[in-house]
């Protein structure tokens, strides 16, 4: 099945989030393909009509204001597309040839090799920076399952209802586990004994630090700096693309909790990281304005907040092998969305702003394995020798 997007219907600045969206409404479309301007379904014959009527339904949606994609224009803050990278191919395949990344099912990966070392490289800098600059910062790394209810109150399902991944088992009936270790999932009505999730898969790593201050008092002397990590998993739909999209990841976040001042004075630090970074390795980057796809009736409000209000910043790089840029990092400042919820207040017993940075380690060791190749002796010495200092080559 073939299809167009429809400017007059979707807007111009909707259509690369009207084909993000097709990967969710409908569970008939088994892979979402572009090729120019024609955008390809594939779809068994029979449920044509289906689909039909959920594309319909997601442009209604659109036209309505219920979601939207980026409708506020992306500024660049800061430009290096200017630098030459030494490497111009996708290595991609190669990665995959040499066993460095291993495709065990559609955006999950396991690491080995280069790719592993690379990767262990950004996980130490980052820890490394962390500890040195925030004088005091609490360092935590967190599990993958999270309480529902939890969750809730967070506002996570209303804005990102679309990424959500549950955790879940079969019933407690010794009759439902027989049936399963005889048959296993043959019996596709095994599936109809799940019981009702009551964990989240967590899609950011920085997700339980709000509730962990529920009811506290932030000294105005004291702001709170964390440094957290863990994998996160995202439903990337159909949308996942080689490492630059995943369904499991791995995130690792400075998190800060203080007044507006403090939090602007903390993200300044953190970016030194990301300045280190572009100065050592003089990668092909672009530090953007940015604003997330809320699918939520108030989507236009947050995407205002944000970019307006200068909320969100993506820190991207080239990938070279498709003359793309993929977000590696992101700026995140919340003001008092997760402080309200959980009543995080200073002396003056006024709300707290929090703000993160958050880094995707596997895009920044793919973008790097992009731009400099996957033959450290070809590598510039600065990056050579920065690599060096905290993993083994």
């Amino acid at each position: 099945m073939v299809i167009r997007f429809d400017e007059k219907r979707g807007g111009r600045e909707n259509e690369q989030f009207f084909v993000d969206m097709l990967s969710y409404v409908s569970p008939k479309i088994q892979n979402v393909k572009r090729e120019g301007k024609d955008i390809l379904l594939e779809i068994n014959e029979e449920d044509q009509e289906i689909v039909e009527n959920k594309v319909e339904a997601l442009y209604q949606m659109i036209e309505s204001g219920s979601i939207s994609g980026k409708e506020v224009p992306v500024k660049t803050l800061e430009d290096h597309s200017d630098e030459e990278t030494v490497n111009k191919e996708n290595v991609y395949e190669t990665l995959c040839e040499n066993g460095d990344v291993v495709e065990l099912s559609p955006g999950v990966y396991s690491y080995s090799n280069l790719f592993l070392k690379v990767f262990r490289y950004f996980n130490n800098k980052i820890d490394a920076y962390g500890k040195d600059v925030f004088k005091g910062i609490r360092e935590y790394k967190f599990p993958v399952l999270h309480p529902i209810k939890r969750y809730e109150k967070g506002g996570y399902f209303e804005n990102f209802p679309h990424y959500i991944m549950f955790g879940t088992s079969m019933k407690n009936d010794l009759d439902v586990l027989e049936r399963f270790s005889k048959n296993g999932l043959t019996d596709e009505t095994i599936l109809d004994e799940m019981q009702t999730p009551s964990q989240v898969l967590r899609h950011a790593a920085c997700v339980p630090v709000y509730e962990m201050l529920e009811g506290r008092t932030i000294q105005k002397e004291h702001p709170e700096k964390f440094l957290v990590s863990g994998t996160c998993f995202r439903n990337e739909g159909k949308n996942t693309f080689e490492l630059s999209r995943l369904n499991e990841f791995f995130m690792k976040e400075y998190v800060f909790v203080g007044s507006p001042d403090q939090c602007k004075e903390l993200i300044g630090l953190a970016k030194g990281l990301w300045n280190e970074w572009q100065c050592i390795f003089r990668a092909n980057t672009r530090l953007d304005t940015a604003n997330d796809s809320f699918f939520a009736s108030n989507y236009k409000k947050l995407q205002f907040f944000q970019v307006i209000g200068d909320s969100k910043r993506e820190f991207k790089w080239q990938i070279p092998g498709h003359g793309t840029y993929i977000s590696c990092g992101s700026i995140n400042f919340h003001r008092t969305h997760f402080s309200k919820p959980y009543t995080i207040k200073n002396e003056n017993g006024d709300l707290c702003y929090t703000a993160c940075f958050a880094f995707g380690i596997e895009r920044l060791t793919y973008a790097l394995l992009s731009q400099k190749g996957l033959d450290p002796s070809k590598w510039d010495a600065a990056t050579y020798e920065e690599i060096s200092k905290y993993v083994d080559l």
